[in-house]
This record gives structure tokens, C-alpha cells and sequence, in this order.
């Protein structure tokens, strides 16, 4: 026992007593202790730091090392404004004073950079001067280098693969969602900031009550009071080419303004400048303005690349948008603009169509020559402030297109004229206001439609269908048709802590007619080949909604009553149907930590289809197709299922999105297809249940790195749907599949070069059940870009596309190229720019696609080698 002790206290004495500790003071040549010394011990044979104290005010340190196991250490002393110093110590060393000599340290210059990307609150602001380079001029050019931002072709702008739903300029909704035209003008060095507003809630007085998962951008100019805008005029060569663009802007605190000419005819199309692009106001115009139309003449495909490689147009555009600050939060707003547009589309059409019966083939040569007139107006009074919001939109619109085509049909010579006048007017009144501790929304909106087509086609077409087999020289195919429609609602909102209570009452009425007459050589051919029908649809609706949003949660559960009885009057025949629907919807949202956010949503809805589909009598609805319906209404059921999960670092600039949906309908209805040896169809509609089921995928990670300028995309996507068709009067089951991915990079490292390439391939695959085989396509396109900057000036843009098609021999591969030089005078901000397009002098595209039962191979005629003289004033 005693031996045990004494092995004991040995070892507690060697842990004790194995151990080095050296104090002492640190103090200046004065004798004066040192604070804040920075005092550090490790092995005299490397830098490890093993021990380290910081004197107080005493200038004192003391350093423990246990268990040392060097024979010597170096002590380090480091202090402000003094010189270095050190020493050697061993383990008989217990105390060591230093003495340090003052010493001025000279700093380097430190440049303080602001972020690129800064999030504060739910706004992220992108500094404009850190993504701008020398040949980037409106601010578009600057925004699509944004990571987590996208611009689609047609100039819709989405945030995390979703569309924003405002677009500001500080903060003012001057163009009310068409705000390409700003975009694609506002000069980019007008632009301090782009802003995006998360979880934006247009009225201000929902914002803390209604819950939005929507985005906003917003445009925060450098000035106060900012005048910019854009001019420039243009010529070229093979054959005559112009343009011409005057865009001037105005933005004060009190008033907005932005007014347009653009013209050209050299493929740019600048009618998407008058677009509606953001969802809230897209969604109020198709309410307001229905796209009801029924006749087309044979159209050649409109390819999916720039139009300046094929379009044949002459475009003239006017505009005029002008925003005033009448009182404070009241504005009215003017929108006024003109589209006239000339076009002509010369292309092939080759279509294989996949039968139970056989295959039938169909060669279609066409020339189209289309010209497209319309006028729009638009007057807007809107308050909107915490404390009430009130709107009025006035609006008219007006088209007067007219379209001709020449058709060589399997050697067959086929002459199609069509005109489509439409007049449209409609009134939308809402208004918002507290009454006690709750909020009560009122809303009218009143719309009219006058609407005509006229259709000829020569020679007569279906013979033995319209004429008992006689031939006749023209069928002429007349629609007038009238629609107006009031939807009148009142809701009451209530928020209870975190929780909010809507109840909204409501009704819609809607009253179509049509009147429609097929002539064959001007004369009338019987009752089978007319419509004079009306229909009308009352339908009274109660929707009650919860929601809760607290922290970081928020979910939503609706309960929407719909009632319908629908009339439909024809000849005289008069036939109703009543019916009332639950369509219950529900959607959550989590951010469950600073960067991710998940989201879900499911819905069930009821859709009576179109009613102008609902008509007795036959209608030719082009050369090759003439349809009718026997009046029974389309009811189709819907469920919808969501699930999203987004990331995004402002930090490190990464913005990551993953997004997959549901789609299921039932349709009472089917049309059968009964095609005859030509290709021409005969389209009933019959009482038959069918099904359509539909699994999307979307992903997109988004990547920008400061320190080298450069911005990489990655995305892909996956669809599959099914569903039943009639053939022949053989039911199929129709599978497509649609694979997507895109990957595009910009790389800015070199201050003399920008090289920028983007990738994306898609794989169309479709079967019909009862056919092993499936049919598949492929396509890629590579597109190469290179940004020279060999002098201040000067500036040389050199573009490559190269279109690969997995079929090679029937699609030849395309190679497009593009030359522009530019040479800038800074201090005036004029541009002359000389460009060259398409210059390996392609002549046809060709492409193949799937839709349903047929498969197209599409050629397009291309516009030739073109050189164009440009002069633009950027102010």
C-alpha cells in the first residue's frame, strides 16, 4: 500500500511540478509599463504558437507551458507603434523583462470596394458599376449579368425562376407591367442600383396584413431629377434597311414620362416593347381583354432565334406614357401607343401524321404576307397609402389585322385571305378601406367586345363535306361575334394577431353572342353550316381564406363556393346547366434558416372551357380543318401540386432554385379527329371522359465572383405528360417527355476581352400506346460570344451560333456569325456602330418538332448577309 502511495504522489509530483512558467514587464525606453502588448511563446525551431498574453496596464505577463519538451523557446513581443523584439528562453528561465523601442509604422492604403450584391431587410440591392462594362448600354444589358435575375426573349424579367410582379422606377409603376420599353432604353449609366423587393405587396395598405411571395425590381436612378433616353437612326444594305429609335425619359419626384418611335426593317421586332410582362398586370388584362378567335390561314412556324436572322417586317411603334403626382400617393397615369407592323414569313412544312389506320404525309409551301395594326389607351387614377387605395382603369383597345398566304398543298395551289378587326373597352373600379379595425375591398369591372372574321379560301375546300362533290370556286367563312362581362365582388379582411381572415361575395355574368354563316361561291349551303347562338354564364361565388405569418412561417387556406348556370340559346333551342363547385387551395411557406426557403402549394379548380367552342353548326377554321360542337358544355377538373425550395447568399452572390409541379384535369369531353387522305380533318366533339396528367422538374443555380467579373448559369428541366386523343375514332394514350439544360457564362478577367458562351440542349421524345417504338429529337445550340476592347473607344463584338440537329441529313446544321464595330466619343456619348449579320450568308433553317400525333419538319427562309450603318446618342 505504502508503494502505491509513493508511485502516486510521484506521478501527481511529475504533472505538477512539469511545468514551465516565465513572467515578467514589458515596458518603453522610459522605463513606462506598455498595455496591450501582444506577447507570444513557441519552439525556438519553428513558428508554432504554444502560449500567448497580452499585458494590462502594469505591463506585466506571466506564460504557463505545461509539460515543455523543447530545450529552448522564443519569447515574441509585438506592440503598436514599437519595434519587435524577442528573445530565448530554457527551462531553468523564470523572468524576462523587455524593454521596446518606439518605432512608426507606415500602413498601406486600404481602398474600401462596396459589395456587389447587399441584403437588407427583404431587399437585395446589385450596385450597377460592378456588373456594367464598356459595351453594355441600356440597363437591360446590365441586369441579365445579375445572378438569381433572368431575361426571357421576350423581355419578361423573373427572380428565382419566377416572374416579378411590379417593375418600378424609384419606386413609381409608370408603364403598368410593360416595362420592356424602359428596360431596353433607360440608358444603364443613368442606373445607381437594381432593387429586389421580396415578399412584395403592391397596396401598401395589405402590406402588413396580405401575405406576398411575389418579387419586385425596382430601378433607383443616381439623380434626383433624371433626363435620359435613347436615339439613334440607321441604315444598311441587301436590300434597303433601316431604323430609327427616339426614346427620350423623364423622372422627377412629381412626374414620369417616357415617350417612343421606333421603326425598322431589318427583323427587330420592338412590338414586345408594348407587351404586358408582370403577372398582376397580365393577369387584370386577360380578364378584361379575352382572346376568343377561331379562323388562321396556313402560318409558317415562327422560329425560336433572333428575329434578325429571318423576320421579314417593316414595324413602326408610337408611344406615349406619361405618370403625374397629382397629391401626395394620388397619380394619374397615361398609356397611350400604336403598333402597325408589315410582315412577310416564306417557309416549308412537312408533317407526318401517326395514325392507327397509317401514316398520311403533307407538304405545305407557304408565303404568308401579314399586316398587324392596333391602338391602345389606357387612363389610370390610383391612390395608393397605408391608410386607403383606390383605382380606376379606363381602357380601350383596338386591332385591324389582316393576313393573306399562298399555299402549294401536295402540288396543290391554295389562295387564303383573312381579316380580324376587334374593338375592345372595358372600366375596372377597386377601392380599399378601413372601417374600425377592418378592411373592406370593393371592385366592378365592366368589358365589351365587338369582334369579326372573315375567311376565303380558293379554290373551295372539302368538296365532298360542303358541296356534294361538285367543285366550286371559293368558301367564304363569316364570325360576328359580341361578348360583354361585369365581375363585381366585396371582401372583408380582419387580422387577428398573426392570424387573417378574408371573406369575399361576389358575381360574374358573362353574355356571348356569335353569328357565323360558310358560303360556298356566295351562296348559302344549309343550316348544318351556321351558328346563331348565345350564351350566357351567371355565376354568384363566396370565397372565405385563412392565413397566418408569424416569424419566419406563413400558410394560406382557401375555400372558394362557385355557382354556374349557364344558358346556352341556339336557333331558338334553349338548353341550361347548373352546377356548383368546392375548389378548396392551400399553400405554406418556411425559411427555415437565413438563406434556404421552402414552399408548397395544391389546389382544386373547376373549368367550364371556352363557350365559343360551344356551336352546333360547322365551321371552317382554316383550309384543312373544319369543326363543330354539339353544344354540351366542357367541364374540366384540375388539381395542382407544388413544391419549391430556393437558396440564395447575397454574400457570396449565389442564388439556387429547385421547383417540382403536378398537374392533373379530367375532361368530359374529347374531339375526335377522323382525317382524311389529304390531311384535312373533321374535328366533333364527344361525350367521353379523358385524362391528362403532368410532372415538371426545374432547377437553376446562379454564381457571380466579383474578383473576376463573372457570372455562370446552370439549369435544366423535365416534363412528362399524358393523355387521351381521338383518332380516327381510336382512343391513344399519347406520352411526351421533354428534357432541358442550359449553361451560360461571362467571363470578364481580361480588362481588353468579355468572352461569353452559352449552351442549352432539348430532347422531345413521344409515343402513342399500341407503338413500342417511341420517336425522339434532339437539338443543341452553341453560342459563342467575344467583346474586344483594343483601345478606350473602340469596341469589336464577333458572335457565333451554331445549331446541331441529331438528324444532320434532313436538318443540315446552321452556323450564324456576326461582326459589329464600334467607336464610341465619350464625352458627347455618341456610338457609331458598323454590323454585319449573318455572315456565312445561311439561306434556310431547318428544324424538326412533336405535338401530339404528328411529327414537323419546319424550313425557314432567312433573311441574306446584311451590313448596317448606325449612329446612336445615349443621354
Amino acid at each position: 500500500m505504502r508503494y502505491q502511495l509513493t508511485l502516486l504522489f510521484a506521478l501527481l509530483s511529475h504533472f505538477i511540478f512539469a511545468q514551465l512558467t516565465i513572467s515578467g514587464v514589458v515596458k518603453n525606453e522610459e522605463g513606462k509599463p506598455i498595455s496591450g502588448a501582444n506577447v507570444t511563446i513557441s519552439p525556438s525551431t519553428s513558428d508554432e504558437t504554444l502560449a500567448y498574453f497580452i499585458t494590462k496596464s502594469d505591463g506585466k505577463y506571466s506564460i504557463k507551458i505545461d509539460n515543455p519538451s523543447h530545450e529552448t523557446y522564443e519569447i515574441k513581443v509585438r506592440a503598436m507603434n514599437y519595434a519587435f523584439t524577442s528573445d530565448l528562453v530554457n527551462e531553468s528561465s523564470t523572468n524576462f523583462d523587455f524593454t521596446l523601442q518606439e518605432k512608426a509604422i507606415e500602413l498601406k492604403e486600404v481602398k474600401l470596394k462596396e459589395s456587389p450584391i447587399r441584403k437588407k431587410g427583404d431587399t437585395i440591392a446589385y450596385d450597377v458599376s460592378n456588373f456594367k462594362d464598356i459595351k453594355d448600354r441600356s440597363i437591360a444589358d446590365v441586369i441579365k449579368k445579375m445572378p438569381g435575375i433572368e431575361i426571357e426573349n421576350s423581355g419578361r424579367i423573373l427572380y428565382q425562376g419566377e416572374s416579378i410582379n411590379k417593375y418600378y422606377i424609384e419606386g413609381m409603376d409608370l408603364l403598368g407591367g410593360k416595362y420592356a420599353l424602359a428596360n431596353e432604353n433607360l440608358s444603364a449609366d443613368a442606373v445607381d442600383k437594381v432593387q429586389i423587393l421580396e415578399n412584395h405587396q403592391p397596396i401598401k395598405i395589405l402590406d402588413s396584413l396580405v401575405y406576398s411571395s411575389k418579387a419586385a425590381l425596382d430601378i433607383k436612378l443616381k439623380s434626383k431629377i433624371t433626363y435620359s433616353g435613347k436615339a439613334e437612326v440607321g441604315l444598311g444594305a441587301s436590300p434597303l434597311l433601316y431604323q430609327a429609335n427616339i426614346t427620350p425619359m423623364l423622372f422627377t419626384k412629381k412626374q414620369q414620362m417616357i415617350g417612343s418611335y421606333q421603326g425598322n426593317n431589318h427583323g427587330n421586332d420592338v412590338s414586345r416593347q408594348l407587351k404586358t410582362l408582370s403577372l398582376e398586370d397580365f393577369l387584370n388584362e386577360s380578364e378584361k381583354f379575352s382572346n376568343e378567335s377561331w379562323l388562321s390561314i396556313a402560318g409558317v412556324q415562327t422560329p425560336n432565334f433572333d428575329g434578325e436572322r429571318w423576320l421579314d417586317n417593316a414595324i413602326n411603334i408610337g408611344t406615349w406614357n406619361h405618370l403625374f403626382k397629382l397629391k401626395k400617393e394620388l397619380d394619374l397615369r397615361i398609356n397611350l401607343s400604336y403598333h402597325n407592323d408589315f410582315q412577310k414569313r416564306f417557309g416549308e412544312t412537312n408533317t407526318q401524321y401517326f395514325l392507327p389506320t397509317g401514316d398520311i404525309f403533307l407538304n405545305e409551301i407557304k408565303k404568308n404576307y401579314l399586316q398587324i395594326e392596333s391602338l391602345n389607351l389606357k387612363a389610370t387614377l390610383s391612390q395608393n397609402s397605408s391608410k386607403n387605395y383606390l383605382e380606376n382603369v379606363l381602357e380601350f383597345k383596338g386591332d385591324w389585322n389582316s393576313s393573306r398566304g399562298n399555299l402549294y398543298q401536295n402540288n396543290n395551289y391554295i389562295s387564303q385571305k383573312l381579316a380580324q378587326p376587334n374593338r375592345e373597352f372595358s372600366n375596372q373600379f377597386k377601392t380599399i378601406r378601413k372601417i374600425g379595425k377592418q378592411l373592406i375591398t370593393l371592385r366592378s369591372l365592366i368589358a365589351y367586345k365587338n369582334y369579326s372574321e372573315n375567311l376565303s379560301i380558293t379554290p373551295g375546300v372539302f368538296t365532298d363535306f360542303i358541296n356534294n362533290g361538285t367543285d366550286y370556286q371559293n368558301a367564304f367563312q363569316q364570325i360576328n361575334f359580341d361578348k360583354f362581362s361585369t365581375n363585381n365582388f366585396a371582401e372583408f379582411s380582419k387580422g387577428i394577431k398573426a392570424f387573417v381572415l378574408q371573406s369575399k361575395i361576389g358575381i360574374k355574368y358573362i353574355n356571348h353572342t356569335m353569328k357565323s354563316n360558310l358560303l360556298a361561291d356566295e351562296q348559302t349551303i344549309n343550316s348544318s353550316f351556321e351558328n346563331n347562338t348565345r350564351w350566357s354564364t351567371l355565376n354568384p361565388y363566396v370565397e372565405n381564406n385563412f392565413s397566418y405569418r408569424k416569424n419566419r412561417l406563413n400558410f394560406s387556406f382557401g375555400i372558394p363556393f362557385q355557382w354556374y348556370n349557364l344558358e346556352n340559346n341556339s336557333f331558338g333551342n334553349k338548353t341550361s346547366y347548373n352546377c356548383f363547385y368546392i375548389e378548396p387551395k392551400f399553400n405554406i411557406g418556411l425559411e427555415f434558416s437565413k438563406f434556404w426557403k421552402v414552399s408548397t402549394s395544391h389546389n382544386f379548380s373547376n373549368d367550364l372551357g371556352s363557350l365559343t367552342r360551344l356551336h352546333e353548326g360547322f365551321i371552317l377554321y382554316r383550309y384543312n380543318s373544319i369543326q363543330q360542337n354539339d353544344g354540351n358544355f366542357n367541364e374540366v377538373k384540375k388539381w395542382n401540386s407544388s413544391l419549391r425550395f430556393e437558396y440564395k447568399n447575397p454574400i457570396k452572390s449565389r442564388f439556387i432554385n429547385f421547383g417540382y409541379s403536378y398537374n392533373w384535369s379530367e375532361n368530359n369531353l374529347i374531339y375526335n379527329y377522323s382525317y382524311n387522305a389529304d390531311a384535312s380533318t373533321v374535328l366533333e366533339a364527344l361525350n367521353l371522359k379523358n385524362h391528362q396528367k403532368t410532372h415538371s422538374v426545374n432547377a437553376k443555380i446562379s454564381q457571380y465572383f466579383s474578383k473576376i467579373k463573372t457570372t455562370f448559369n446552370l439549369a435544366g428541366g423535365y416534363n412528362f405528360t399524358t393523355y387521351d386523343q381521338l383518332l380516327n375514332d381510336d382512343l391513344i394514350e399519347i406520352h411526351n417527355t421533354i428534357l432541358t439544360s442550359n449553361f451560360d457564362a461571362s467571363f470578364r478577367l481580361l480588362s481588353w476581352m468579355t468572352f461569353e458562351y452559352k449552351y442549352g440542349v432539348t430532347n422531345y421524345k413521344n409515343k402513342l400506346s399500341g407503338n413500342s417504338s417511341s420517336r425522339s429529337i434532339t437539338n443543341q445550340i452553341h453560342q459563342i460570344g467575344l467583346h474586344f476592347f483594343p483601345a478606350d473607344q473602340h469596341y469589336i463584338k464577333l458572335n457565333f451560333d451554331l445549331y446541331v440537329n441529331d438528324d444532320s441529313r434532313l436538318n443540315p446544321n446552321s452556323t450564324f456569325g456576326d461582326l459589329m464595330y464600334r467607336y464610341s466619343l465619350k464625352k458627347k456619348k455618341i456610338d457609331f456602330e458598323l454590323s454585319a449579320y449573318n455572315l456565312f450568308n445561311e439561306k434556310y433553317f431547318s428544324q424538326n418538332s412533336f405535338s401530339s400525333n404528328f411529327e414537323q419538319r419546319f424550313i425557314y427562309k432567312l433573311r441574306p448577309t446584311q451590313i448596317m450603318l448606325t449612329t446612336r446618342f445615349n443621354f
